[in-house]
């Protein structure tokens, strides 16, 4: 097959000694503004309580207002389904810096807790700093249960939230990012999106027994899961839609991206779906992550391994499998060769292999955690933005000699070239344009545009752009991204 190849040469000098500066949705140039403890209502937790659910929003105070609305970011904190809150310094440090950025952003508390069986289980290895007896020894068929209702309490903010006219919200860009537990959250709030994913295991379970006694103070009443074991219902109902049952007279919202870090998935989430353009998905994990695996192994088997070797402890027991970063870069793989209706995948990762002593004492090299922060934010605003709906995107139309110039670029994402799609059309006598997001010109040309023409890339910065083609004063506007 012929391949036209334009090559993006002197231009380049322009930008490589100049920085991409003022980049809407990735620079923190906005003032911002806060607030806290809003209630998006109540939902029954595990043990039958109903919990007020809230969330913190911030958004900007000085941005000049976008005309089709301004994009939601849904920030889920991590804790093991047991812990942590809206409040946590990541969840916070995004929330700000997110809306500087030019987001609403919203920091979310869900519902926590899921039942231990009766066993007595008991291990001393809280030299590694984690909760051994309130991880152990819970029900497996909990772990899905707990993810399930984060999700439908997900679903719930946002609807929440777009339907909040003060806000300002475009619907059609929605944005998550998570955090170990708040990442298998977020991958189920996007890609459990048809009823037919609902298994059995949401449905009616048998009730369990009471809870060993030991794990009351420690646990259940340490982590506010209950204020007793004696006040918990200990009946397991059907969890209802995977919708939920929060704010459900909203608009119809679309999610544009998500950022798992450290996240994972316990069933297939992506070979059923109902959008037609599937979320862009950015995972970040380290490959000796004791807590959520790398790949598919049991959820906390490097913490077991470690317990066992070092402290001489039972494994845990009751673990589901888990799918990691790395596995459900694989999963979408395969499926996309299959030829299903794929997300792009943005793996990020690291050569981390510190074992868990040295984990332990130096915490710098820790494998459940983000190695650079600023880094791996930036990177995923960059993302965002390319997927933030401004009534212009990747595929557009025009018509020249008669004929329909309806054109694709792909892959989109890239990193070295991007091709044209024309359908095997043929277009003479079109101007080439390429643009930044600062909308400075780097690449102008008259040139004939064949299927799969090639446009070289490589010495691009990263970042968003724009190539408009004209064609008797009619223009044809595409967006791509440069990884």
């Amino acid at each position: 097959m012929i391949m036209k190849k334009v090559i993006l040469f002197s231009v380049f000098f322009i930008f490589i000694f100049g920085a991409i500066h003022g980049q809407k949705w990735v620079d923190t140039s906005y003032s911002i503004q806060q607030f806290k403890n809003i209630s998006y209502g109540s939902a029954v937790d595990f043990a039958g309580t109903s919990r007020d659910l809230t969330l913190d929003v911030c958004l900007p105070s000085n941005d000049t207002f976008p005309k089709y609305g301004r994009p939601l970011m849904i920030i889920i904190h991590g804790g093991a389904f047991i812990a942590g809150s809206k409040d946590d310094f990541i969840q916070q440090r995004m929330l700000k810096e997110f809306a500087k950025r030019g987001y609403v952003t919203a920091s979310i508390n869900y519902r926590l807790g899921m039942f231990n069986t009766n066993s007595k289980w008991h291990c001393n290895v809280t030299q590694l700093g984690l909760p051994w007896d309130c991880l152990n020894a819970q029900d497996t068929v909990e772990y899905y249960r707990a993810i399930y209702r984060a999700t439908q309490d997900a679903k719930g903010a946002i609807r929440f939230l777009i339907n909040d006219t003060a806000y300002h919200i475009n619907a059609n860009n929605v944005f998550l990012i998570g955090e170990s537990a708040g990442g298998f959250i977020a991958l189920s709030a996007a890609f459990l999106d048809d009823p037919a994913e609902k298994d059995s295991i949401y449905g009616q379970q048998s009730s369990m027994k009471a809870p060993y006694i030991d794990l009351e103070t420690p646990c259940i009443k340490g982590y506010n899961l209950a204020t007793s074991i004696a006040s918990m219902k200990l009946t397991r109902p059907d969890l209802g839609s995977i919708y939920g049952d929060l704010n459900l007279n909203s608009k119809v919202y679309a999610i544009k991206g998500l950022a798992s870090f450290y996240g994972g998935i316990l069933p297939d989430l992506f070979s059923k779906y109902t959008y037609s353009s599937p979320p862009l998905l950015y995972m970040y994990h380290q490959p000796n992550d004791l807590l959520v695996p790398y790949g598919r192994n049991l959820l906390y088997a490097g913490l077991a391994y470690c317990a066992v070797t070092n402290a001489g402890c039972a494994y845990l027991i009751n673990r589901p499998q888990v799918n990691g970063s790395s596995e459900i870069k694989n999963m979408i793989g395969s499926y996309r060769t299959a030829g299903l209706n794929m997300p792009v995948v943005v793996f990020d990762s690291t050569t981390n292999s510190a074992d868990c002593i040295t984990q332990v004492a130096n915490p710098a090299k820790a494998g459940h955690s983000i190695d650079d922060y600023v880094g791996r934010t930036y990177h995923i605003a960059q993302l965002f933005a390319y997927k933030i709906d401004t009534n212009d995107g990747r595929v557009s139309t025009l018509i020249v000699d008669k004929v329909q110039m309806h054109m694709e670029l792909y892959p989109n994402p890239a990193t070295h070239k991007i091709l044209f799609n024309t359908h095997q059309n043929t277009f003479p006598d079109c101007e080439l344009m390429v643009s930044n997001s600062l909308g400075e010109v780097v690449y102008r040309n008259q040139v004939t545009i064949i299927n799969n023409m090639e446009l070289d890339m490589q010495y691009l910065p990263s970042g968003v752009y724009y190539i408009y083609v004209y064609n008797n004063n009619q223009e044809l506007k595409l967006k791509f991204i440069k990884l």
